[in-house]
């Protein structure tokens, strides 16, 4: 299929300008490290944390469902 020059530059010329936001960004984090704030932690990092704490081990074996709890 035929392509165009003028799609194939476009896309070049936004992939380097992705680049350069990159590189640009990580300068700017290596000189002002004392900016850096961490985010607090999300519900993966919050789950991944009491894994970790229990030794890697589940409270509940694999596929047991859970008590249900009533609706408020």
């Amino acid at each position: 299929m035929y392509e165009h020059p003028y799609l194939s530059q476009r896309i070049t010329d936004f992939e380097r300008e992705q680049l350069e936001r990159a590189v640009e960004r990580r300068r700017f984090i290596n000189e002002h490290p004392e900016q850096i704030v961490e985010r607090s932690a999300g519900p993966i990092r919050r789950m991944l944390r009491r894994l970790v704490a229990r030794g890697g081990r589940a409270d509940r074996p694999v596929g047991v469902p859970c008590d249900a709890v009533p609706a408020r």
